[in-house]
């Protein structure tokens, strides 16, 4: 892989059409049949003035907390490679804590300060973080050699998701006027590609499905926050009216897990078949 910190912006401003069908007319066709699998790992908020990193099954049941009580955990990741989780913890003096948690939890580990965790390479090899300063770059973190290269230049990123296929890093960027656009970032210095150019509108946080074909991704384009999907392909957006924040995708496409009003969510990619889990937030569904 070929990081690197100079990139051509090349600007790629997308259609104002909007597709029917969410993440694909096969995909939803199945979803409406499916049962949700795997876990959603998230933060669990349910003991006032503590935060502990934890997993729920997609059916609400089997909640297990994985550490101890932070002061305050925000935005979870991990890596199926590796089975690397991890997460940011702010402090009482309001100072970040990227930690590291082995595939089993047993061993936990600091690793960055003055950071904030964004997620992994699809090898396992590498994590990405953003600095907590009014920079807000993006770094990528060889967590064998304990070497970080940044990534972004004069780009104040406020989230990113590493693509299924390694090649590119969608980063949601504070922009002029206040609010965030949607980004593509090449690993292979094939340049920067500007996804949207929305005025007054914020998308922030995208997250690839896992075949890497669409973004799922907060927008507030309506007046409220809520997931919208982007087609790389089609360069189209579809709206599927699930009203929430922070979304992950499920491994076979046809599941959003979502935060809103401080409970963990799911909801099928449709829109319908909303359920709500548990005190929580920022989801992230694994295998």
């Amino acid at each position: 892989m070929r990081i690197f910190a100079h990139c051509l912006c090349l600007v790629l401003l997308l259609s104002a059409g909007w597709m029917v069908s969410p993440l694909g007319a096969e995909e939803t066709t199945a979803a409406a049949a499916s049962t949700p699998t795997g876990k959603i790992l998230f933060v669990d908020t349910s003991e006032a003035g503590k935060t502990f990193l934890a997993t729920i099954n997609p059916d609400g049941t089997g909640k297990t907390r994985l550490t101890p009580s932070y002061f305050n955990i925000v935005f979870p990741k991990s890596c199926e490679t590796s089975g690397w989780m991890g997460f940011t913890n702010k402090t009482p003096d309001m100072k970040s804590e990227v930690y590291l948690l082995s595939r089993d939890a047993k061993k936990i580990k600091k690793i960055l300060e003055g950071a904030a965790l964004e997620g992994f390479s699809p090898n396992g090899k590498f994590l990405i973080y953003t600095t907590c300063d009014m920079k807000a770059e993006l770094f990528v973190y060889s967590i064998e050699s304990k070497t970080a290269t940044q990534i972004s230049q004069n780009l104040r990123v406020t989230a990113a998701d590493w693509s299924p296929d390694s090649e590119w890093i969608a980063v949601s960027v504070l922009v002029e006027d206040g609010t965030n656009d949607l980004y593509m970032i090449s690993t292979m210095a094939q340049g920067i590609i500007r996804l949207t150019q929305t005025p007054g509108v914020d998308e922030s946080f995208p997250v690839f499905t896992k075949d890497g074909k669409y973004l799922a991704f907060i927008s507030n384009r309506n007046g409220e926050n809520e997931i919208e999907y982007l087609d790389l392909h089609e360069k189209k957006f579809q709206r599927p009216l699930i009203m929430g924040m922070y979304p992950s995708v499920s491994p076979d496409k046809n599941w959003v897990a979502f935060e809103k009003d401080g409970q963990i969510g799911i909801s099928q990619g449709d829109g319908l078949n909303t359920k709500v889990l548990t005190a929580g937030r920022t989801p992230w569904w694994i295998r």
